[in-house]
């Protein structure tokens, strides 16, 4: 008998102590109902598709629209691949504007030199036969090259940053 009233005791001394030491937080969270219900996660397959009772049409592959990331047979690309990329599209575009420019210079050295060599040219037969189609011709690679230069540009401007 003593076992069972010392148990019964200490039960019940136990459950009012619980309740004594209760804070608002506990008998909140008590009468919320415990704890939630897990969710269960399960990715739709085809077969659960075909299963459904809806309506489900199929297209033969290759037919309809497709997304551009289904016609690629790349992986999207990081930021970090679009910024080297940029980078060396930037890069190139410098380099051709630089050639372009050099290029450029250079023929007006020339065209300016040939100019010159009509002028100082003493024989008009020389002068006609020899110096001139030397002068047009410098004078249309010029025009070419000054074409490629604002080519050049334009490429650029399209590829560099937007400041």
């Amino acid at each position: 008998m003593k076992k069972t009233l010392c148990i019964l005791l200490f039960l019940t001394g136990a459950a009012a102590s619980q309740a004594a030491e209760d804070s608002a937080l506990v008998k909140a969270s008590k009468a919320s109902g415990g704890a939630k219900k897990k969710t269960t996660k399960k990715a739709i397959t085809n077969a659960d598709v075909k299963k459904s009772g809806g309506k489900l049409t199929q297209l033969p592959p290759g037919s309809g629209k497709a997304t551009p990331a289904a016609t690629s047979n790349e992986p999207p690309k990081s930021s970090l691949t679009k910024q080297d990329e940029d980078r060396r599209a930037t890069a190139a575009a410098s380099k051709r504007l630089a050639a372009a420019e050099t290029k450029v210079k250079d023929l007006e050295g020339e065209l300016a030199r040939v100019e010159q060599m009509y002028y100082e040219a003493m024989d008009p037969n020389y002068r006609d036969n020899t110096i001139k189609p030397r002068f047009d011709q410098t004078k249309q690679q010029l025009d070419d090259a000054r074409k490629e230069l604002a080519d050049a540009r334009d490429a650029l401007k399209k590829v560099a940053p937007k400041s």
